[in-house]
């Protein structure tokens, strides 16, 4: 979506998640448009540790993420609502049991 929503010339980046396979991206419409594609993996093990600071600290509520709470053994509903943005899901906790 994001290579078809780009202005000609225009920039998509990717930016520690892995897209779709290869046969499922419009590489014509990235040459078509002359499109720059920027990629990297997030900074997860370098951040993480400030991150958690801000938690502790409370300048961050991780909560105001979570949209669904599921258990543990519905672990591919939950999946598939995220993988597929289903039902507004932005962030899916599993719990270990329903309850």
């Amino acid at each position: 979506m994001a290579i078809n929503a780009a202005k000609m010339g225009g920039i998509v980046s990717v930016v520690g998640v892995y897209g779709p396979t290869g046969n499922m991206v419009p590489i014509g419409n990235v040459v078509n448009k002359g499109i720059t594609i920027r990629a990297n993996q997030a900074s997860v093990k370098r951040l993480l540790p400030r991150l958690i600071e801000h938690v502790r600290a409370g300048r961050i509520d991780p909560k105001a993420l979570i949209t669904h709470r599921v258990p543990l053994s519905d672990v591919a509903c939950a999946y598939h609502l995220f993988a597929n943005k289903l039902d507004s899901c932005i962030k899916p906790v599993l719990v270990p049991h329903a309850g």
